[in-house]
């Protein structure tokens, strides 16, 4: 009896097994979502959302602010949903590094409020400034071409921001683009031209064009 009693007492003062280690994806995603502010993480979350569904279906068609559509068939939507698109592997890994970093400074410094704002008249007045120059080129060229062409995606808002900031910089101040050395002026000049370059060429989401 004495022995199945210290058998027992052995037993229940066993230490409990060591808890699984915790799931990687799951921990990166808890710091995303603790560390990100609300409209920089709702945006940068636009932006996964609608590359892994550009899988089984592209939603630039729905989306993309395409002059024939936005105008012709009177889907204003697209001015606003446009720069919330993402079908690119490349485009997602640069809204990641580029507006994750200027979105949360900003978005601290405004208010979640104030830069939600910010970020959908900078999508709004883009894409509307974008309609007029497609149809001023349709009118003077009669190339269609210029009313299929689109407007999406996180940079719609990103150069924007950068604009603003480089506007308040310094006027001989530098920022570094990859190995250059730019002046801030024209630095969203610079990053225009160099991701104009890597989209390849204008491609038109319709399925007549």
């Amino acid at each position: 009896k004495k022995t199945l009693t210290r058998n027992k007492e052995r037993e229940t003062t066993k230490m409990p097994p060591a808890p699984p280690p915790p799931n990687p994806v799951l921990s990166a995603y808890e710091s995303f979502v603790r560390d990100t502010p609300l409209v920089t993480r709702y945006t940068l979350m636009s932006q996964v959302v609608t590359f892994f569904l550009s899988f089984v279906i592209d939603p630039s068609y729905a989306l993309s602010n395409i002059p024939f559509m936005t105008v012709k068939h009177f889907e204003l939507y697209r001015i606003v949903l446009s720069p919330f698109v993402c079908n690119r592997f490349l485009s997602l890994l640069f809204a990641f590094i580029s507006f994750m970093d200027n979105g949360k400074r900003l978005e601290i410094s405004l208010g979640s409020g104030a830069f939600g704002w910010l970020i959908i008249t900078l999508g709004v007045v883009t894409n509307v400034l974008f309609l007029l120059l497609s149809f001023a080129m349709y009118f003077l060229t009669g190339s269609t071409l210029w009313l299929i062409m689109e407007s999406k995606g996180i940079w719609i808002i990103l150069l924007g921001l950068i604009a603003i900031e480089c506007s308040l910089a310094p006027a001989d101040s530098k920022r570094r683009l990859f190995v250059f050395e730019v002046p801030t002026l024209y630095y969203p000049c610079a990053l225009l031209v160099l991701f104009s370059l890597f989209s390849g060429g204008v491609k038109s989401p319709l399925p007549f064009s």
